[in-house]
């Protein structure tokens, strides 16, 4: 992996850990993926990818969750996950 997508997925799980920690607002967390992500070297489907889960977390910060079919922990847990399978690429 490159050291451009290393500094990119480290942005990005410093984001994720903020957000888990309370300290960064879901639009931001979103914002951040979007523009560490603009410099990542991966295949297209991991960008894809991505977006669905991006675009759920905002469904779930808009939406209350309950009303929402997927909770925001649910969708945190498969953005960890997103970044462990990036890290081996």
């Amino acid at each position: 992996m490159s050291a451009a997508n290393n500094e990119a997925l480290a942005r990005m799980r410093a984001a994720l850990d903020q957000h888990l920690a309370g300290s960064m607002p879901a639009g931001d967390l979103v914002r951040a993926w979007r523009e560490a992500g603009t410099g990542l070297a991966l295949p297209p489907v991991y960008g894809q990818a991505m977006e669905e889960l991006l675009r759920r977390l905002e469904m779930s910060a808009v939406f209350a969750q309950d009303s929402c079919s997927f909770s925001s922990s649910a969708v945190t847990d498969q953005l960890t996950r997103w970044l462990d399978k990036a890290a081996t690429v």
